[in-house]
């Protein structure tokens, strides 16, 4: 056993500002640190070293939820389960309410914070692939200035996104659309484990076909996945014959074996849960038109 002992710098940031300024300082050795449900079990698995965590998890303007304008805008540091039990989330993005029941235990989503989740950028997660196809964006902070980045490409591998050394993801922002209807579906092995496979869709219909739509996936690449080839041929289709047209889907996917499930299993997988996704969706409009 190593007898070098390997020392770690804590702050707690007590304002956005305040934060950026010691992630700043911090340099590549320096991680922002909320519930700590993705970054401390790396820490522990040897995955991750940081030298320097920057606690953010009590900064009050990482922890509002509110319409501002077109959008519901949801602080870095809400949680899981907040998102699950919030009216504007319920009213305004319920496929993140969804989406985060699915989440681990009750005990990770009390932790857990939807800004950790997307700067997280584990595949399979499942608030990274809804916020893509909620077409939302991410408030993106450093000490020399915000921006928004598009959640669709903020994912660019396993483990990696779009976010530098002294970024932080501050708030999510998703567009209102209240003629949508919303659906999410996961499949795995147990309650709380990761899913082999998920999907998430948004439609909106005019009459009984489709004149918008959304899907995207997870299980399929090493990041969320929009399908808009499918999208595409769905547009115009009545909602009967789109279900129909996700048949065959696996055949469309190339997706790897892996320890955990062989590629065409999962292209299965992954077919079926769009299926009833789409199905889910389209329930949902029909039913605020009835």
């Amino acid at each position: 056993m190593s007898d070098v002992l390997t020392t770690m710098a804590y702050e707690r940031a007590r304002s956005v500002p305040e934060a950026l300024v010691l992630l700043a300082e911090g340099g590549e050795d320096a991680r922002p640190i909320s519930g700590g449900q993705s970054l401390v079990p790396m820490m522990n698995l040897g995955l991750a070293a940081p030298a320097f965590l920057v606690d953010v998890s009590t900064i009050p303007a990482l922890r509002t939820l509110a319409i501002e304008g077109e959008h519901l805008v949801i602080g870095a540091a809400v949680t899981h389960a907040e998102l699950t039990s919030d009216p504007l989330v319920a009213d305004h993005a319920p496929l993140l309410a969804r989406a985060a029941r699915q989440i681990g235990s009750q005990r990770i989503r009390n932790r857990g914070t939807i800004g950790g989740s997307v700067a997280h950028g584990d595949a399979a997660a499942e608030l990274p692939m809804s916020c893509h196809v909620l077409e939302a964006d991410y408030r993106v902070e450093s000490a020399t200035g915000a921006e928004l980045r598009p959640a669709g490409p903020f994912s660019l591998g396993y483990y990696q996104t779009d976010l530098a050394p002294g970024e932080l993801v501050t708030a999510i922002r998703v567009p209102l659309r209240p003629q949508h209807g919303w659906g999410f579906r996961e499949y795995s092995r147990r309650a709380g484990d990761f899913a082999l496979a998920s999907a998430a869709a948004g439609v909106r219909l005019e009459g009984d076909r489709i004149a918008e739509v959304a899907i995207a996936v997870t299980g399929a690449a090493d990041r969320p996945t929009r399908l808009s080839g499918l999208e595409r041929s769905l547009v115009g289709q009545s909602v009967a014959s789109a279900v129909r047209s996700v048949a065959g889907l696996a055949r469309e996917l190339t997706v790897a074996d892996d320890p955990y499930c062989a590629g065409a299993d999962r292209g299965r997988l992954i077919e079926v849960m769009v299926e009833r996704a789409l199905r889910d969706a389209c329930a949902e409009v029909r039913k605020e038109q009835s």
